[in-house]
């Protein structure tokens, strides 16, 4: 006999699949949010012309990027109780409706680690693919090393980099799926339970799919409208200037 379908479990557990994607999105939202804003500092960290600040930021590049992001859930969860070395977490936790919070944040400490060493790796390679002349003519404005970056090389290396970083976002939500492991009721841990208590795997899996499907394209589309943001926006200070 052929498997029989019974869509109607979904709607028995959907409460089960809306607690999954809520969490998922928040695993999502505050990762992607702090993965860039390391990542960008990490990036400028890299084209330092200060020996030591660039050489940090190339060990902490070099360490989190080559240790898979499941041993680095399993080392902080496993390690830490971060909830006791860092109260203010808790506090965190139960201000966006979090119940497990050492779970949670090892989860979302590994994530933010894991993808900010790729994002600064792209917003360095932005940076050096600009022709270096551009820094020095900012110098002869009057403008400092940081005034400099951050009003002119930054600006346009995010949008050579745009794409890239926007594939690290996405990473960061699919990648969000191996917080299970360490008890995080994100969305695939959702779709285990309903698959324990049916046995209707496939259903579940299909929902999940669809879910994450969603929030991936919501993403890209969000970024592609940044991105198209930005764009106008330059085009209309060049004709100001022209």
């Amino acid at each position: 006999m052929g498997y029989e379908f019974d869509w109607s479990v979904l709607l028995t557990y959907k409460q089960l699949l809306i607690d999954g994607f809520i969490m998922t999105l928040k695993l999502s939202i505050i990762g992607i949010f702090f993965a860039f804003l390391i990542g960008a500092i990490l990036g400028l960290a890299r084209v330092s012309k200060n020996f030591f600040i660039s050489l940090l930021a190339t060990y902490y590049l070099e360490f989190f990027r080559n240790i898979p992001l499941i041993v680095q859930m399993f080392f902080i969860y496993f390690s830490f109780t971060l909830t006791d070395s860092f109260p203010f977490l808790e506090t965190f936790g139960t201000w966006i409706g979090i119940e497990n919070h050492n779970e949670f944040f090892s989860a979302l400490i590994a994530l933010i680690t894991y993808t900010s060493t790729y994002i600064a790796e792209a917003i360095r390679g932005g940076i050096q693919s600009l022709p270096k002349g551009q820094l020095e003519a900012s110098k002869t404005l009057g403008m400092n090393y940081f005034q400099s970056m951050y009003f002119i090389i930054f600006p346009q290396a995010i949008k050579i980099v745009w794409g890239p970083v926007t594939s690290q976002f996405l990473n960061l939500i699919k990648n969000s799926s191996l917080a299970m492991t360490i008890g995080v009721a994100e969305l695939t841990f959702q779709t285990q339970e309903i698959d324990s208590l049916t046995f209707r795997g496939f259903e579940a899996a299909t929902a999940v799919t669809i879910l994450y499907l969603f929030l991936t394209l919501m993403t890209s589309y969000i970024m592609a409208f940044i991105n198209k943001y930005m764009l106008i926006k330059t085009s209309s200070k060049g004709g100001n200037i022209r």
